[in-house]
């Protein structure tokens, strides 16, 4: 349900191991509900095992003391009996606990807070595909910064993991009749066309670099494919810089909005005026027919 809602549909663009990391990571901070109950059912155990005086501590200590030692939580004193069969739900917070690498940690203390810490710390940062060359932290740093709407943010972000459904996209997944850019190009319509090599893209940043009112705020030498893309190389660490980031963001937006809405009309062609047609004219009503007047 979470994927379907980040997407809008049940075609997932992505896979699911590089939404489940944290935003800094390339992420748009899904969150991991398995492993977050994982991680609590756990710390709920260690925290009873060492309730001494109590039952529910004598209980967790007799199934899960034989794998908890593993990790230099607890003891095992040979003078009280434990199960090395374990029912379904220990055997499976067993198998999270050495499959999360916990006993190599050499964790001291095993709270919440701390077993989620230790398993942010071992996320690897997704690199943007199509940029190799720039450092993915600050390409995700310039996504996700604060001066633009979340709109903007989802844009950027689709851009940088190439998942925005271009018709190159669209193509491969057997989605759309061709990859060709419907302006007249002869390319196929992938990221880089659509927001740099098309005669569209090209025609807008010429007149927003050309605006005397703009030019000011977003100089020529500053627009390359990999600044429109992924922001500023150095990052965000300017005013200007971020002004500059915001107003590229603004016409990937406006250009997404004309993408979107010409969509349908591009794939259909003439007949969406064949559909629409009839609108304008609608039919005229048929006139109710009336029962037969029964003689009384």
């Amino acid at each position: 349900m979470a994927f379907r809602f980040v997407w809008g549909s049940t075609m997932e663009k992505l896979k699911r191991a590089t939404l489940l990391k944290e935003e800094k990571n390339g992420s748009r901070g899904v969150p991991d509900i398995v492993n977050i109950i994982l991680v609590q059912g756990l710390a709920t155990l260690v925290q009873n095992v060492q309730k001494v005086e109590k039952a529910s501590g004598t209980f967790a200590r007799y199934y899960a003391t034989p794998f908890l030692r593993t990790m230099g939580l607890c003891a095992l004193d040979l003078t009280v009996p434990y199960s090395w069969d374990p029912p379904y739900v220990y055997r499976a917070l067993k198998d999270f606990a050495f499959e999360a690498g916990l006993p190599r940690a050499g964790l001291t203390l095993c709270t919440y807070k701390v077993i989620m810490g230790f398993f942010r710390s071992s996320q690897t940062m997704t690199v943007p595909r199509g940029c190799p060359a720039l450092d993915p932290s600050i390409i995700w740093a310039n996504v996700l910064h604060t001066s633009l709407s979340n709109k903007q943010k989802d844009i950027a972000w689709m851009s940088a993991h190439m998942c925005l459904p271009t018709r190159s996209f669209m193509y491969k997944r057997h989605l759309a009749r061709t990859e060709r850019c419907p302006h007249g190009c002869t390319d196929s319509e992938h990221i880089h066309h659509l927001f740099w090599e098309c005669s569209v893209a090209r025609r807008v940043w010429g007149l927003v670099v050309s605006s005397v009112s703009q030019n000011r705020f977003l100089p020529r030498s500053s627009l390359t494919a990999e600044s429109v893309l992924y922001g500023p190389p150095g990052g965000c660490k300017t005013p200007e810089l971020q002004l500059q980031w915001r107003i590229q963001n603004l016409l990937q937006d406006g250009v997404m909005v004309d993408f979107h809405k010409n969509k349908c009309k591009r794939e259909m062609g003439g007949g969406a005026l064949e559909r629409t047609d009839h609108l304008a004219h609608p039919p005229k009503e048929r006139e109710p027919i009336q029962p037969p007047m029964r003689e009384l």
